[in-house]
């Protein structure tokens, strides 16, 4: 899948901007505690993170996402289409069971008991 989702930002770079050379890309799934999707453009290269919870959703919605993440960077006009179809995939009642139970795993620093190596 991580080529297909290499492939989805390349077409999307293209897209909306079809004469200038692609930079260097860099897609990876990434464990935020919620659905974060980040993009940045350091030294030449584009450094995408996508939310591991998206890891496996539809198609439609991770071109959404890339639509929207590189339109963004490049500050390019939104496609309403891209926006709602993101949208509605992340506040379906799965995906906010998922994001719920997430959110608590990995949301909270994990508190210890108060015995610790040296002291009591």
């Amino acid at each position: 899948m991580q080529t297909g989702l290499h492939q989805l930002f390349h077409e999307t770079y293209r897209d909306l901007r079809p004469r200038s050379p692609i930079p260097e890309l860099k897609v990876e799934f990434y464990s935020f505690a919620n659905i974060n999707n980040t993009i940045r453009l350091r030294e030449g290269r584009l450094l995408v993170r996508v939310s591991d919870l998206l890891e496996g959703a539809p198609e439609y919605v991770l071109r959404a996402i890339a639509h929207i993440l590189v339109a963004k960077m490049y500050r390019k006009p939104l496609d309403r289409e891209h926006v709602t179809r993101y949208r509605r995939y992340i506040s379906a009642q799965h995906m906010s069971r998922k994001t719920h139970l997430v959110r608590q795993i990995r949301g909270r620093k994990q508190i210890g008991s108060p015995h610790g190596i040296a002291y009591d």
